[in-house]
């Protein structure tokens, strides 16, 4: 059986964070004998669409899934093999039904270990495995736990997750590259049997993907490798914003509900 490359996790420039057009991606997948790519901009699938759409008007030899990373209130999730866009800052529950409804696959990506109290107001990006392994609901929706990421610097981050998804969540291993500039791709991808993205789909749901990484970050790739600094800024601003506005929200309301009881008409 043949074995092919596949990286589930690639950001393009309709994503906040990254610099590379669609067109560079796929070209880049090729070079790199990426036999199936998926595009994963932060909440647009529009940077996906663009690629496969390239790739398939000059037949090359990559397969392009539309993928999105998706802001949530428990952290990123990525979609897999999407037909429309999932709305953002839902909660993680939502999400993943949504994703579901398109039958598609979910990746959590760059997985939390532990509570992180500062990050819950400021930037949770991560899911964290307890709320996992506490919401058998949610981890049944879960398809497969990225257990490799180029992007990361964490010492030991693949052994951690490794030993969490074997001893807890037990979902498929996935590598990938998250991408945002060039760099730093084609170092870290998941291997399956066969060739085509639908190869890939079986390969995720029988957990039958292997995670390799064949180089680690130097520090320029350290520094540079989350996106484009003059971006960043405005990625954590727009977290942080909503943050607060979710707050005042939440607050108010649970305010009016406890002041104003919504009286059941039946015992009236």
């Amino acid at each position: 059986m043949i074995q092919s490359k596949a990286d589930l996790h690639f950001h393009t420039w309709h994503s906040i964070d990254s610099f590379i057009s669609p067109k560079d991606a796929v070209k880049m997948a090729v070079k790199k004998d990426i036999k199936v790519l998926a595009v994963t901009d932060h909440d647009t699938i529009e940077g996906a669409k663009a690629a496969r759409n390239y790739a398939i008007k000059n037949n090359l030899p990559v397969e392009i899934i539309i993928g999105e990373e998706i802001y949530t209130n428990g952290g990123h999730v990525i979609g897999l093999f999407l037909t429309k866009r999932v709305p953002s800052f839902q909660s993680l529950e939502e999400t993943l039904i949504q994703i579901k409804e398109q039958e598609g696959l979910a990746i959590i990506p760059h997985l939390m270990f532990e509570e992180d109290a500062l990050g819950e107001y400021i930037y949770r990006y991560q899911v964290c495995y307890l709320d996992l392994i506490n919401r058998p609901d949610l981890l049944a929706m879960v398809d497969a736990i990225e257990v490799q990421n180029f992007g990361l610097i964490e010492p030991q981050y693949f052994e951690k997750t490794h030993f969490i998804n074997e001893k807890f969540l037990q979902k498929a291993e996935v590598s990938s590259s998250d991408c945002h500039i060039k760099m730093n791709f084609g170092h870290t991808f998941s291997l399956f049997d066969g060739e085509t993205a639908d190869d890939l789909r079986e390969a995720i749901q029988e957990r039958k993907t292997t995670p390799l990484c064949i180089k680690k970050q130097n520090f320029i790739q350290q520094v540079f490798g989350w996106g484009p600094i003059i971006k960043l800024p405005v990625h954590i601003t727009l977290q942080f914003t909503y943050r607060i506005i979710e707050g005042i929200y939440t607050r108010t309301r649970d305010s009016l509900r406890r002041r104003y009881p919504i009286k059941d008409q039946k015992s009236a």
